[in-house]
């Protein structure tokens, strides 16, 4: 492949909380060098998704964009997918995976690669049951409550033969005294593990709330990463607080995490993470000479690239990533010193997602439109 030719689109979001989320994407992205020319679009707040086909529109007829990678939330997503697919533009997807893709059809051309935060609690309510435990507390924001989160936790444990003993949902205006009723809530429940969903602003609420609670430490307390928020890790709570997920910055001493951090003079993030995968998926295109449309579609759905997560490989059936998820248990040395090792592995063969996608849309899902967990 000629590098004069190579044009690459990337569509960004901007977050309100998470300001990094665009900056680190782009950072993983341009981690190591491609002889590229990169075109970058901001699609806002990731809600309005004719602003992101109308960027996306510019640079492919403005610029003779063929290749774009994004980072995009889920509201009405698959009218970008639809336009790519018509217009024969490769498009590779990342996202967090906060919300199901209910009736979500495959779109030649279309890649998603997912942080996969909806299998990651899924394989973990199927999992609870290996550890004896039989009843299960949620604790979640007013918003986080509205993700696929939850629903995704719910089939897991359903399908474990587990119950649900009580769910605590901070109110939209909390109360005076919330952290009481947190504690109350939670311990009425008589729950053998509680599953947490908090994050952006809710993070820190509930980082605010939690610590005045002797809730830590009193239950395996299971989190998804977006619910640490800075301080919330402590010496004598550490060792039942577990996160889950498909990735966790320095467990592993792969390339990426000590090629970032050496770069950045800091911790790679999940956005950089994707970033940089999609940087591998750009790599494998341009070493293989891929450059009609149908080289490069064949190159991507056939490609097995080792990444920071293991073997990236897109499903024949839906053309999206699956990996293995992981239990951390989090090391904390004092408050701004903690590190996370990983005491278990959820294998995933993503059946779970494919049955999601052949499922009508729910009458009514809640929670914010982008679904970036950064509110």
């Amino acid at each position: 492949m000629n590098s004069e030719q190579i044009k690459i689109g990337v569509l960004y979001p901007l977050s309100e909380q998470y300001k990094n989320i665009g900056t680190d994407f782009i950072k993983g992205l341009k981690l190591k060098q491609l002889p590229v020319k990169f075109f970058v679009e901001s699609i806002g707040i990731g809600n309005d998704d004719k602003l992101a086909i109308d960027k996306m529109q510019k640079m492919h007829l403005q610029d003779d964009v063929q290749v774009f990678v994004a980072f995009t939330g889920h509201n009405n997503i698959d009218n970008l997918y639809s336009y790519a697919e018509s217009n024969n533009i490769v498009l590779i997807i990342n996202e967090l995976g906060a919300t199901l893709p209910f009736n979500s059809v495959k779109r030649k051309g279309v890649f998603i690669n997912s942080y996969a935060l909806n299998e990651s609690v899924y394989l973990l309510g199927k999992s609870l049951k290996e550890k004896g435990y039989s009843t299960i507390c949620t604790s979640t924001s007013y918003y986080d409550a509205g993700y696929g989160l939850l629903m995704a936790l719910e089939s897991g444990v359903t399908e474990a033969g587990l119950r649900f003993s009580g769910h605590y949902i901070t109110p939209f205006q909390p109360r005076e005294n919330e952290p009481e009723c947190m504690q109350q809530t939670i311990t009425s429940a008589s729950p053998d593990a509680v599953v947490a969903f908090h994050s952006g602003l809710y993070a820190k609420e509930h980082k605010g709330f939690i610590s005045n609670t002797s809730l830590l430490g009193s239950y395996p307390y299971y989190v998804t990463p977006f619910t640490l928020s800075d301080g919330f890790i402590q010496q004598d709570t550490a060792g039942e607080l577990l996160v889950v997920s498909s990735w966790m910055p320095g467990v592993a001493n792969d390339d990426f995490y000590t090629s970032y951090k050496e770069k950045h003079n800091e911790e790679p993030t999940v956005f950089a993470l994707l970033g940089y995968e999609s940087y591998l998926l750009l790599s494998e295109m341009i070493d293989k000479g891929a450059e009609s449309y149908t080289t490069i579609c064949s190159t991507i759905t056939n490609c097995a690239i080792e990444g920071p997560r293991g073997t990236i490989t897109f499903d024949n059936e839906t053309n999206r990533t699956f990996f293995n998820h992981y239990i951390f248990k989090t090391i904390a040395y004092d408050e701004n010193n903690f590190s996370f090792q990983q005491v278990e592995t959820l294998k995933n063969d993503g059946g779970f997602l494919k049955r999601v996608l052949q499922m009508p849309v729910p009458p009514k899902l809640g929670g914010w439109h982008n679904a970036y967990l950064c509110h």
